[in-house]
């Protein structure tokens, strides 16, 4: 059974954002990914899509998320489930938001240019 130690999970600075992975396959988590997203007041997330589910609640903080059309206010407790395929961004409110993400191995992120990745913290 891995054990990982609160300073041994590796961070990684995406537009600002820092993002701690938790969980992932490179460290024993074969079927699951969990991460930490903390985005400091004015950043967020950039556009995009994933080719899997993607669920997080927000720890701290809010903002506006925004889903396809819908733009959705989320605060401390709040939680979403995205549909696959489904084009969302961040905009962190004035306290900045954190946000716990839970999606499968290798997802895929497509960005509004087409390119596609799968980020670090989740392989």
């Amino acid at each position: 059974m891995p054990v990982e130690s609160a300073d041994e999970h590796p961070t990684y600075d995406f537009g600002g954002n820092a993002i701690t992975s938790l969980i992932a396959p490179s460290r024993g988590g074969i079927e699951c990914v969990l991460y930490r997203v903390v985005s400091p007041p004015g950043h967020g997330l950039p556009p995009h899509r994933h080719d899997h589910l993607d669920t997080f609640t927000v720890t701290a903080g809010g903002g506006s998320w925004h889903l396809d059309e819908v733009t959705i206010e989320l605060t401390a407790g709040d939680s979403v489930v995205v549909p696959i395929g489904v084009r969302h961004f961040l905009e962190a409110g004035p306290e900045g938001a954190t946000f716990i993400v839970t999606m499968l191995p290798g997802t895929r992120s497509i960005l509004d240019d087409g390119s596609e990745l799968v980020p670090a913290w989740v392989s």
